[in-house]
């Protein structure tokens, strides 16, 4: 997940949501985090930049390209070298993405539009987790539909907790394929350790 989509990642001074899974058509998860996500890839010069443990995927086909997806962003944090990058990293979590009508109006403009988005704290660490709809999954999230069989492909660094789908490895990308008949399409990737020493949690900083 060193390239950041899902990464979101978040970086700061402009606000780059690009697709996460470009990520799923070439490479790199994080892109599909950050893109494919429910956070996205904010990107600020100057600022620290957000990093989380592990973003999980559900998506509901409805009809063979067009669904839902529920995302799960788990144990999201900064690695701020100082205060000022630490308020922006709060500032993009706390007000832009899960307060602020240009975080949905970002997401619409990439196919997705927002059901529902909520942060939490779960074992002191804080979380995330966003719904929304998509009329053309491989626009919305870069997950590719070529009947019968739907596929994502990842870096060969992208570390792949579970999946419902079936992996296949290669020197150059890993790739996730689902069958066609399968309507419910889950991939959990992991994305940074957040026990290291030059990573704060969010968590402490989270109000209702």
């Amino acid at each position: 997940m060193k390239n950041n989509p899902i990464t979101y990642v978040f970086c700061s001074f402009k606000i780059v949501y690009k697709k996460i899974i470009n990520y799923l058509n070439t490479t790199s998860l994080e892109k599909f985090i950050v893109k494919i996500s429910f956070f996205f890839l904010l990107i600020f010069p100057l600022s620290g930049c957000i990093v989380f443990k592990t973003v999980n995927y559900e998506i509901t086909i409805t009809n063979d390209i067009k669904g839902s997806a529920f995302v799960t962003i788990e144990d999201i944090c900064s690695d701020a070298a100082n205060e000022e990058e630490l308020e922006n990293d709060k500032d993009i979590v706390f007000n832009y993405a899960a307060k602020s009508n240009d975080f949905v109006k970002d997401l619409e403009s990439e196919g997705k539009k927002i059901i529902s988005r909520n942060l939490f704290v779960k074992d002191g660490k804080l979380n995330a987790t966003v719904s929304y709809q998509f009329d053309d999954i491989t626009e919305a999230e870069s997950i590719q539909y070529d009947d019968p069989y739907y596929f994502i492909t990842l870096s060969p660094e992208d570390s792949i907790i579970s999946t419902n789908g079936e992996v296949f490895e290669y020197d150059e990308y890993k790739r996730i394929i689902w069958d066609k008949s399968m309507k419910k399409l889950q991939f959990k990737i992991f994305s940074e350790e957040t026990s290291q020493p030059n990573i704060k949690s969010l968590a402490p900083y989270y109000k209702k």
